[in-house]
């Protein structure tokens, strides 16, 4: 379990409350608490790629999300009206989902083993430094030197976060080369592929692109010419069952007799639909 824990930080740019749009929200009155009120709505996205969620639990999404950050709902409305008015603040036409544009450029995370071979490091370099000579000057440089490893390997991961997207595009286009081509990495697709490495390794991912380009079904030889895509195979059940085998070729005479006579209960059971 341990393992696969996963740590978040959420990173501040320099010019956060320089920034017009904080400073105008700063200057409302009551504005400090609204400012801490958008600092907590990221934090509380940062699980979920900048997501936040409206799970009807109480009358309105303000009052939902007061009672998750233990702030006050009126001021939590506010804070989201303010927010949404400057582009802060995206929902969707459902009003279920909202989406905080920027912290996606601002998370940071790491695994529990990457934080522990981190510390390692770090301790080894703090051990390093303690056997060196007493002088001020080298023990000062060591230090320096530790602390510019640490920095290196943390803006690593933080690169490898924010390239994961165009990974698992890349992943795609290169091995499912008989499917559409991916040319866009919308909001939408961002969040699936967050929510699927979440859950799925890298490997895992691999193998239901590779298996999906064997698959005669998924590339349409079926009773509607229907063929899957990005979008459908990085949907979590499509991925289980790609996954399964349920979409491996079958022998010949097998297939056959699947498809012969196939009605539409049978494309929509198929298909999850």
């Amino acid at each position: 379990m341990g393992e696969n824990k996963k740590y978040f930080w959420l990173k501040l740019y320099n010019d956060f409350f320089s920034s017009k749009r904080i400073k105008r929200l700063r200057s409302l009155a009551g504005g400090d608490t609204y400012t801490i009120i958008y600092l907590k709505m990221q934090l509380k996205a940062l699980k979920d790629d900048g997501y936040l969620y409206f799970d009807d639990v109480m009358d309105d999404f303000a009052e939902e999300l007061a009672l998750d950050i233990d702030e006050n709902a009126d001021d939590v409305r506010v804070t989201i009206q303010y927010l949404s008015r400057v582009g802060l603040l995206e929902s969707s036409e459902n009003g279920k989902e909202y989406f905080l544009p920027y912290v996606q450029t601002c998370i940071g995370s790491e695994t529990a083993s990457t934080q522990r071979s981190r510390l390692s490091r770090a301790r080894k370099k703090e051990q390093e430094a303690l056997q060196c000579n007493t002088d001020a000057t080298p023990m000062k440089q060591i230090e320096t030197n530790c602390n510019t490893e640490i920095e290196k390997e943390l803006e690593t991961d933080i690169e490898i976060e924010k390239n994961k997207y165009q990974l698992i595009a890349d992943m795609y286009n290169n091995t499912c080369v008989s499917f559409p081509r991916l040319t866009k990495l919308s909001d939408s697709r961002k969040k699936a592929i967050g929510a699927r490495l979440k859950k799925y390794s890298l490997e895992e991912i691999q193998r239901v692109f590779d298996l999906a380009e064997k698959s005669d079904f998924l590339k349409g030889n079926n009773s509607r010419n229907w063929n899957a895509n990005f979008d459908w195979l990085m949907n979590d059940a499509n991925m289980a069952k790609v996954l399964d085998g349920n979409y491996t070729n079958k022998p010949r005479s097998q297939t056959q007799n699947n498809f012969s006579g196939v009605d539409d209960d049978f494309f929509r059971r198929r298909m999850g639909l």
